[in-house]
């Protein structure tokens, strides 16, 4: 399907190919993004004509920051000293009990350890998503969308 989608604007792609599988779970900002990207593919190639948008929509994701944080869990624990510093500093919240644990324990234990040990504590706050999803991001490239969500482009 080598549709003329790259002379479409979003809505128009929306229109024509909103319902596709590959499309429907996307918003509309992901979908201009990865529009975005196809034009620019199609631009760089020596054969444009061949520049299918389907592969593009294929290797996209769209999530939010729970999500990244689930999906890159294993990368976590590469940024436990700088998730463990913003508790230090109140920008992820836990609770006034954990408060005082984290108090006791972060002498004793490395910031990988306190990352584990405090954990369930964690995954109970929506600060912790937010702000890891943020540095996976980072490390990453992802794109984070207006509408909180990251964008995760395929290869191209």
């Amino acid at each position: 399907m080598t549709t003329g989608a790259s002379e479409l604007n979003t809505q128009d792609f929306i229109a024509e190919f909103g319902q596709h599988e590959l499309v429907i779970d996307f918003s509309e900002e992901a979908i201009s993004a990865i529009l975005s990207q196809y034009k620019r593919v199609k631009s760089e190639s020596d054969n444009p004509a061949a520049i299918d948008w389907e592969p593009l929509f294929n290797d996209a994701l769209e999530w939010d920051a729970s999500g990244v944080v689930y999906e890159l869990s294993s990368e976590v624990k590469e940024h436990a000293s700088e998730i463990i510093n913003m508790i230090r500093t109140a920008d992820i919240g836990i609770s006034a009990d954990a408060k005082e644990k984290f108090s006791n324990l972060e002498h004793d234990l490395t910031d990988e350890e306190l990352l584990l040990f405090f954990k369930p504590e964690l995954m109970k706050s929506p600060d912790y998503f937010n702000k890891v999803a943020a540095i996976l991001a980072r490390e990453n490239d992802f794109t984070k969308l207006d509408n909180g969500k990251y964008l995760i482009l395929g290869v191209y």
